[in-house]
């Protein structure tokens, strides 16, 4: 079996079919780094990743141990407390929110997951090895080409990225070219790392968002190495400065001024990056009726959604988990795999798909196909981000739906209806309370 590309869905991949079949081969095109840095082809590597608590529990279930291993490097343990979340006009509601997690680089939860997945004794990671296509006898993949040589293969994973290769010679060819779905957004977002002292912001993390209003978001997450990462950022043309002094101003305008008085007290540990996003993106394989047998897509191959939210890691482990569900129940030659999964795969990109799209169609500029019920649904979340602010038990039930522990569904329970209705009222953007900010630490120095 081959997985293409070594990025967290194709190790996560790797691992969930470790379990059953003979061996897995992890085809990467670039050289990996020995230490922790950023990937040259990972350009989101820089800035600020999340890792939901769905995807959380699929690690914490493959790699044990892994959390401690994380926290061991540097990772920060982030409690149950919610951090600091401006949405709507005032924060979440803060309390025990029953889900703690670990905060750290992406490159670090990179290395981890790939150096756990090195050691399964049935894996191979083979890095600079450039997958020009796939093999093909009759409609059936039956490997991957390298330079010119096939590489068989009883199925093939391709998680080499949004822009994958073997997607695009597929198409070309008129084998395997699924509808795509578009959503523009043009995200634009400047990262950067500051020095962290124990005291700021008591080791949570911030997040703010100015929807609806300008869009423009910022936050601030502690990672290894005693350090923020620190993203800001606007979306359809609102491009962030590259100065610094520019990128204060930028933070100065957002709604909670956490972000910016971080940026004014801390000294910063890093070169400023930026990255644009144009779209997210869906191919819908589940909509081809003849599926090549003996190949599936997973991760961004499949489907990339807009960063802010956080869900593209998290997304990949569910996928990853139910392609070895399912490869364990039929094994790798049923013909039928590609479909049965690619059905199943769309149900898990469904809820964090319409997450996305749906938070970005609250602004006008947004153009694409709007899923059906989007503004009726946008409505009620509206309602939802306001009682969040006065509810712990509404903020604990819209957190688990962003975490995609619980479908989107589950806040249309009678119980939880019942809270919004009677929450929303009590929010500070309705009573005019004042809002309180939290508190950043003193000015950090050498």
């Amino acid at each position: 079996m081959v997985v293409v590309g070594a990025s967290i869905a194709g190790l996560l991949a790797a691992r969930a079919l470790s379990d059953h079949v003979e061996s897995v081969v992890v085809l990467e095109r670039e050289r990996l780094p020995e230490s922790v840095e950023p990937r040259g082809r990972v350009p989101q590597g820089r800035h600020i990743h999340l890792l939901l608590s769905a995807g959380l529990d699929r690690l914490r279930d493959w790699f044990p141990g892994i959390e401690d291993e994380c926290l061991g490097r540097g990772a920060v343990h982030i409690d149950g407390t919610g951090g600091f979340v401006f949405q709507g006009g005032a924060y979440r509601a803060r309390g025990d929110w029953g889900r703690p997690a670990i905060s750290q680089s992406r490159p670090l939860l990179e290395s981890v997951v790939r150096g756990r997945v090195a050691t399964l004794p049935n894996v191979t990671i083979e890095d600079g090895v450039t997958v020009e296509g796939v093999a093909l006898s009759g409609r059936r993949v039956t490997g991957v080409l390298v330079d010119g040589q096939e590489r068989p293969a009883d199925l093939v994973v391709d998680c080499s990225g949004r822009s994958s290769r073997i997607a695009h010679d597929l198409a070309s060819r008129g084998l395997l070219d699924p509808p795509v779905t578009r959503v523009d957004i043009d995200i634009a977002y400047t990262s950067f790392t500051l020095r962290r002292s124990a005291g700021d912001l008591d080791g949570q993390f911030v997040f703010c968002s100015d929807n609806p209003g300008t869009f423009r978001f910022g936050a601030a997450v502690p990672i290894e190495g005693e350090r923020w990462q620190v993203t800001v950022g606007g979306v359809h043309g609102d491009v962030p400065p590259l100065s610094y002094d520019g990128i204060a101003e930028f933070a100065a305008t957002l709604p909670t001024p956490a972000v910016g008085q971080l940026i004014d007290r801390c000294e910063r540990v890093s070169e400023v990056t930026t990255y644009r996003f144009p779209s997210s993106q869906r191919r819908r394989y589940e909509k081809v009726r003849d599926l090549l047998p003996g190949l599936v897509v997973l991760g961004d191959a499949s489907s990339s959604f807009d960063p802010i939210y956080g869900q593209g890691m998290s997304s990949s482990a569910l996928q990853a988990e139910t392609l070895g569900q399912l490869v364990a129940r039929t094994g790798v030659w049923d013909a039928d795999l590609p479909r049965r999964f690619h059905r199943r795969a769309a149900r898990i990109i469904e809820a964090p798909w319409r997450i996305a799209v749906g938070g970005d169609f609250g602004h006008p500029a947004t153009r694409g196909p709007k899923p059906l019920g989007t503004d009726q649904l946008n409505g009620y979340i509206r309602r939802v981000v306001l009682a969040a602010h006065a509810s712990l038990p509404v903020a604990v039930a819209f957190n688990d739906v962003l975490q995609l522990a619980r479908p989107p569904a589950s806040l249309f329970h009678p119980f939880v209806v019942a809270r919004v209705l009677r929450a929303a009222g009590r929010s500070p953007v309705v009573t005019g309370a004042p809002v309180l900010h939290p508190r950043v630490g003193p000015v950090v120095t050498d």
